[in-house]
């Protein structure tokens, strides 16, 4: 499967790249900033694109799926509505839709445990690109990590369609494992998810969410 990365410079993407190269998969990386190119080359991806234009369409060509790696943005102070790149989202699945690729696979800027009901304006914002993704036809999931930590990965997560524990967390290397375990699997499509660190193997959560 050839697999286009957006975000792929961030820390969850360079385990996603890594990752996509394990399970055999070919990978597209988007990054922001060129410099950042060679380095996505060296940790597997076939290509690598920097794209601050969000113009996704030569690089979605020929491409199976499609990862996105969502998230608030780093220069809203605190206390402030958190922002989400909305467009980029839009964008991605446009061009997704105009070259056929039917899967796209979302990580969320919402946290596990952060409620579908909780309208506040901080987590609607965030839940709009979730929203704009279940609208559109195609094999769709979206994951909703916990809080993210630095810890080496365990390979261990839970699962579940509820939100979680607001104070659980998951090694970026888990939720990276997690994208990419997904891919393929039917299981997941059209479905958002709350993972964080559990005591079951990613293959075994997926399985048991039949």
């Amino acid at each position: 499967m050839k697999v286009i990365v957006i975000g792929a410079g961030s820390q969850v993407g360079q385990f996603v790249i890594k990752y996509l190269q394990e399970a055999g998969h070919e990978s597209v990386a988007i990054v922001n900033e060129k410099n950042k190119a060679p380095d996505m080359k060296k940790l597997g991806a076939q290509k690598a694109e920097a794209n601050g234009r969000r113009d996704f369409t030569s690089a979605f060509s020929a491409g199976d799926a499609v990862i996105f790696l969502s998230d608030s943005s780093p220069n809203v102070g605190e206390g402030k509505t958190i922002l989400v790149d909305h467009r980029a989202v839009i964008d991605a699945v446009q061009a997704a839709k105009s070259r056929g690729i039917r899967r796209f696979v979302m990580m969320s800027a919402v946290r596990a445990g952060e409620s579908l009901e909780d309208r506040s304006e901080m987590t609607g914002a965030k839940d709009m690109p979730d929203e704009l993704i279940q609208e559109e036809a195609m094999n769709y999931t979206v994951i909703r990590p916990a809080r993210m930590t630095d810890k080496p990965g365990k390979g261990t997560v839970t699962m579940k369609d509820s939100p979680m524990n607001n104070n659980d967390t998951i090694p970026r290397e888990d939720v990276a494992a997690v994208l990419v375990a997904i891919l393929e699997k039917e299981a997941v499509f059209n479905r958002i998810l709350d993972v964080s660190s559990g005591p079951m193997p990613i293959d075994d959560a997926i399985q048991a969410l039949n």
